[in-house]
């Protein structure tokens, strides 16, 4: 090769490696840009950022609310999590993460302290004092994701907690719970303490909503037929084992035998893996009463929970523990994946009396709106309203509005509970036309009309009821045997569930096309709605749409004097019969989500929705990005001569 070949070969070379660096640094910077721009697109989407997000004093949200009263006195509040999760599913039944660092946001914003279990123990048994809003920070259920979701918060805001664990599950190979190992890492830092639920999670005398006795079953079983379930089921060390006729198989002996055995066996296995027995416990399940279903299994579990703990959260529902409170008695409000930070704000307040703060959000969009009563956060495109104790929650539009309109949103709180529009009222929102999300039935109502003037039943617009009674019986039954099929360890226990499933599948009992009862299931105080309404009031004519469906198509209304627009959230009461693990809940969430209004003309009056999705253009650093590449591979195209 001539020198003028090798010398044009090695300068072909010495370009390339040039633009291979060029490339290398535009890939990174296009890559940095495009996570800059997508954070900035996100940001938006989220409407305000955390340093934007307004807090309230309570004497500026709530008023003239009177105190309480409860908290006289030194007194502690106790707020717990069943765990948490870093995925936000519409039927999820855990706490987000985001969610949780936003309440301890609002919580630390409301001037609470967390503290020990030492600090707890010295108050009780030696009367110490504790900070002006004493806090007890509680984990349970030892799942491993939860501590590594929570850290974070906890060190941003310089708190401590206690997580709980099943002494069973201290070896667990399957990685989801927290071993001892990491139980051992986690009680080396400053922001972790080291609790039990017990020895394990089973369930006895479980009986499903017709009083099948379904008998004694393991956490994989129980979960696999929970749907068919009602409150009709008793925890390992609440009751004795009782039959299907509800008598008991086992004698007092037997009874305090077992139970001594879960208490001696936990303590042996805390003492082996962790070398102490953790101070706190949580028996399970809460509010049974005393300590247990029955007299003589409460008295079994209190001696034996005293010879082990130093204390025990008895009850869940409420976050106050005063000096009245046995150190064997304690409360502590579990914080469920429906409740925004206002909703957990709001229970402490009631049980506390204390000043708190609230959520406010966009202070932009809350000046569209005028606060009636309850609390409003207005962030991510919804308004979120949480209602007073057994109470309801409403705003106004700020503005008139024309008489004619059309409006669109989304309902989004708990199907337990009243989301409602109020059009046409006067200012103080009465009069006018309400169109109602009322445990799950839709109603349009008229002010100067006592009874609705129409009603719809969701679950028969939803296409049910889907089962008859005696369908959903057998279903249930199925659901049991195929259950221990997959999850029990007794051998003869899953012959006889195969040969139940066997003889259940071939059964055919009538359906509600035969004519049969139709099974009506009772609605769950946790489970989300998600609806799309519509509603074009014109004149004296109502239309209303419910996910895109005609439901109401030129319904007559009266005129209405009001040129107020209301948005109402409301408790509905009596729903202790709907939740196991939390037998009420006094404050609900209304969230009106994407919120539209116009006039019936297409003029645009107020918008709260997402932006159209852009076209996506490629700004200047992608159009070089681009040309660097092109160029890239026209020299590696270019054959060498």
């Amino acid at each position: 090769m001539d020198e003028r070949k090798l010398r044009r070969k090695n300068t072909l070379k010495i370009v390339r490696s040039v633009f291979e660096l060029i490339v290398i640094i535009a890939v990174i910077l296009w890559a940095v840009l495009s996570l800059v721009r997508q954070r900035s697109t996100e940001s938006l989407l989220r409407e305000e950022s955390e340093a934007e997000c307004v807090m309230v004093p309570s004497s500026e949200i709530v008023g003239d609310w009177p105190s309480t009263g409860k908290a006289d006195g030194p007194h502690f509040i106790a707020v717990s999590y069943n765990g948490l999760t870093d995925i936000d599913r519409p039927d999820g039944k855990i706490v987000t993460q985001d969610a949780y660092e936003e309440q301890l946001q609002t919580l630390k914003a409301s001037g609470y302290q967390t503290i020990t279990q030492q600090d707890v123990l010295n108050y009780y048994l030696n009367d110490a004092p504790l900070p002006e809003k004493a806090m007890l920070l509680i984990f349970e259920d030892g799942i491993m994701n939860t501590t590594k979701l929570a850290h974070p918060a906890l060190w941003k805001n310089n708190y401590i907690a206690t997580v709980c664990t099943f002494a069973g599950n201290l070896s667990d190979e399957e990685g989801l719970y927290i071993t001892s190992q990491e139980m051992k890492q986690l009680k080396n830092t400053s922001f972790w303490e080291t609790g039990s639920n017990g020895y394990r999670i089973s369930y006895i005398n479980v009986f499903d909503r017709f009083e099948n006795y379904f008998g004694n079953l393991n956490t994989a079983e129980f979960l696999a037929v929970h749907t068919y379930l009602r409150r009709d089921y008793n925890h390992y060390l609440m009751d004795f084992i009782r039959d299907e006729n509800r008598l008991r198989t086992e004698s007092v002996t037997q009874m305090q035998e077992r139970i001594a055995w879960d208490y001696k066996k936990m303590e042996e296995l805390y003492r082996d893996d962790l070398g102490y027995v953790p101070a706190l416990y949580i028996l399970m399940h809460s509010n049974t009463g005393a300590f247990g279903n029955d007299p003589l299994v409460s008295r079994k579990n209190a001696e034996m929970m005293e010879s082990v703990f130093a204390m025990n959260f008895n009850r869940q529902g409420t976050c106050l523990n005063t000096r009245d409170s046995s150190v064997y008695d304690l409360s502590r409000l579990q914080s469920r994946q429906y409740f925004s930070s206002n909703h957990l704000m709001m229970r402490i307040w009631d049980d506390t009396g204390h000043q708190v703060v609230f959520r406010l959000g966009s202070a932009e969009k809350a000046a569209d709106w005028e606060r009636i009563s309850g609390a409003a956060e207005f962030k991510n495109r919804r308004i979120v309203l949480t209602t007073m104790p057994y109470g309801e929650s409403e705003v106004r539009f700020a503005r008139s509005l024309p008489k004619d309109l059309d409006i669109s949103l989304r309902l989004k709180g708990n199907v337990v509970g009243q989301q409602a529009v109020k059009l046409r009222t006067d200012e103080h929102g009465d009069g006018g036309i309400c169109v109602r999300l009322y445990d799950n039935v839709l109603l349009i109502e008229d002010g100067d009309v006592q009874a609705p003037l129409f009603t719809l039943d969701l679950l028969r617009f939803d296409g049910g009821p889907f089962f008859s009674v005696q369908q959903e019986e057998l279903n249930g039954k199925i659901a049991l045997a195929a259950a221990i099929i997959a999850y029990d360890e007794d051998e003869e226990r899953i012959a006889q569930a195969e040969r139940d499933l066997e003889t259940l599948r071939a059964m055919r009992v009538p359906s509600i096309q035969d004519g049969a009862e139709p099974f009506i299931p009772e609605l769950d105080i946790d489970e989300q709605d998600n609806r799309a309404l519509r509603i074009r009031l014109e004149g004296n004519s109502i239309s209303v749409w419910l996910d895109g469906v005609l439901v109401a198509d030129g319904l007559s209304v009266s005129s209405g004097s009001g040129s107020s627009l209301f948005l109402e959230a409301a408790v509905t009461q009596g729903t202790e019969r709907f939740s196991q693990t939390n037998l009420s809940d006094d404050v609900y969430d209304g969230v009106f989500a994407e919120l539209n209004i116009r006039g019936t003309d297409g003029s645009e009056l107020y918008s709260y929705a997402p932006p159209l999705p852009a076209a996506e253009e490629s700004g200047p650093v992608d159009r070089a990005v681009d040309k660097v590449i092109s160029l890239f591979h026209w020299l590696y195209a270019k054959p060498e001569e």
